[in-house]
């Protein structure tokens, strides 16, 4: 059990490094033809996952926070465990389909029980696939054009995946979305990261991916905004001024505008965002395209006097825990009010609990939200390990 003391969160802080930005560089510069340079990385769990991931693919050169990944001729079999990266998971699972030799990919913890079945299925049309309890085992082949259809309501890394698999066929290829498109930015950042890397991208009713990539020489991972949201979430509640350094563009930066609607002061300017003051009313927000938002948006909701709604949530339940249940766990916690109906979490602020105990579940972002719980009233987290997932460095500034 780790406690600390109510004390303000406030201060100059470096923004963590973009986790699905840096895994995005790594699978693109393994793929790409001539050596990559990707910096600005956080040896976080998954980060890690995604270097293994790499590896039989690639000669990867480790220096501190740099990565240099040189493309080779792949092993002709392999196996690797992402432990609980479900980005990992899914892009290995697709983009070795397209990978000539048999691959083995083990799973742990809770990313065995999440889902993967329909992307397996898509790749059966192109490769041998055998899913089993915390597996997967892929024949792959060179493939000369992928087509192909995937639902759109359960996890954007399905089509990710898919995207960086028609990079490395021949002729390229079109991925079809079924039904409701969830977390789109997350589609829109892999299409941005293979332009950069050479190839022809557009998404619209279908995305097409043509290849091969080839090397940008060099490229610099940006500010995570959802793990920076609890910089900016903490200043908000717990009565501190935080800035907020190394954000630029990329996925989440739809926070800026939550923080406002709330009405906290927000200012952001060239790489850095400021943000100091109490949020003054509740609001009604969509987070269907940013789900890893909705923990730090529940946390200032709670925080926040009158009923706030925060809808698009339902995929959360696919997450490192479900999300649905253990946000609502923190919340309570806390001592506000909350509860899930019609596809919307209910908040009703202001949290009030004094020294109460947290969970996190195995989840690092209830693990962060948590945390920036106990600074602001006071309380006890059970057990922080899983924040190394995503951001191990993160005790050395919420919890001083």
């Amino acid at each position: 059990m780790y406690c600390v003391e109510p004390s303000p969160i406030s201060g100059r802080f470096r923004a963590p490094p973009s986790k699905p930005m840096a895994q995005r560089y790594i699978f693109a510069s393994a793929i790409a033809e001539g050596a990559t340079v990707v910096r600005g990385l956080e040896h976080s769990d998954d980060v890690v996952a995604a270097l293994r991931a790499a590896a039989p693919l690639s000669e990867i050169s480790l220096r501190g926070a740099e990565a240099v990944i040189r493309p080779r001729a792949p092993d002709p079999a392999r196996a690797f465990n992402v432990g609980e990266s479900g980005f990992t998971y899914r892009i290995a699972t697709a983009l070795y389909a397209g990978i000539p030799g048999k691959t083995v990919i083990y799973a742990a913890g809770s990313l065995a029980r999440r889902p993967i079945a329909e992307l397996v299925e898509a790749l059966r049309k192109y490769a041998e696939v055998e899913q089993g309890p915390g597996f997967v085992k892929i024949t792959g082949r060179r493939l000369g054009e992928v087509d192909v259809e995937v639902p759109g309501h359960i996890t954007s890394q399905y089509i990710s995946g898919l995207m960086f698999l028609a990079a490395v066929a021949e002729r390229g290829g079109a991925i079809r979305v079924k039904g409701e498109r969830k977390s789109w930015q997350y589609v829109e950042a892999t299409a941005d990261v293979l332009r950069r890397f050479g190839a022809e991208v557009e998404v619209g009713e279908a995305i097409t991916v043509e290849g091969p990539l080839r090397s940008p020489g060099s490229v610099e991972t940006p500010g995570d905004y959802a793990l920076s949201a609890f910089y900016m979430v903490g200043a908000s509640i717990t009565g501190g001024r935080a800035v907020v350094e190394g954000l630029s563009e990329g996925p989440d930066k739809e926070i800026l505008d939550v923080l406002k609607e709330f009405g906290v002061g927000v200012r952001a300017g060239e790489g850095f965002v400021e943000v100091e003051g109490p949020p003054k009313g509740p609001v009604d927000v969509d987070l269907a395209n940013a789900p890893d938002l909705a923990p730090p948006v529940a946390l200032l909701a709670s925080f926040t006097p009158g009923v706030s709604k925060i809808r698009g949530v339902e995929h959360l339940a696919y997450k490192e825990s479900n999300r649905i249940e253990t946000i609502i766990d923190v919340v309570r916690r806390a001592g506000a009010s909350a509860e899930y109906e019609d596809g919307a979490l209910k908040i009703i602020g202001p949290a009030k609990n004094k020294g109460a105990e947290y969970k996190c579940h195995g989840d690092h972002r209830i693990c962060l939200m948590a945390l920036v719980a106990a600074k602001a009233l006071g309380g006890c987290v059970d057990d922080l390990s899983p924040i190394a997932k995503s951001w191990p460095t993160a005790l050395l500034n919420l919890s001083g």
